[in-house]
């Protein structure tokens, strides 16, 4: 049987994680102003979740002209931002970001959907299975 994640709490950005936020290297490099800003999640999400979320980072139905595609990632209960600023944060990832944990949410749920769905009629075919096993009905 497949296994389907038995919580249905929704990820949710708890905030920012202060102390894990890097340091710009600020050598004056191309980029070298920018560093990583991790972002406190209520729990780990799943690696599906964390796919969805990517893509919908990558490519946002609605964002700024300073979105930065390429730079999330999903790592344990963490969103991590590696390449802006807090200034950026503040500015326009906040809230591209909070749209992309909801729309991210609102894609897994109907994935968990079908995948009971399949869950459901698979377990149906395997009593039926049963069932027509269970007929003895064939006489010697």
């Amino acid at each position: 049987m497949n296994s389907i994640p038995e919580s249905s709490e929704e990820v949710r950005i708890l905030g920012i994680k202060q102390e894990e936020v890097t340091i710009p290297r600020l050598d004056g490099t191309r980029g070298s102003a920018l560093y990583c800003i991790p972002f406190l999640l209520n729990k780990a999400p799943s690696k599906e979740w964390n796919d969805i979320f990517i893509n919908k980072w990558n490519s946002p139905r609605s964002f700024s002209t300073m979105h930065r595609p390429g730079i999330a990632k999903v790592i344990n209960d963490k969103i991590l931002l590696d390449g802006t600023t807090i200034e950026e944060v503040k500015d326009y990832h906040r809230d591209t970001l909070i749209m992309c944990v909801d729309d991210t949410n609102q894609e897994y749920k109907e994935l968990i959907k079908m995948k009971l769905k399949r869950q459901q009629i698979e377990n149906e075919k395997v009593k039926e299975f049963e069932r027509s096993l269970n007929q003895n009905d064939i006489k010697f």
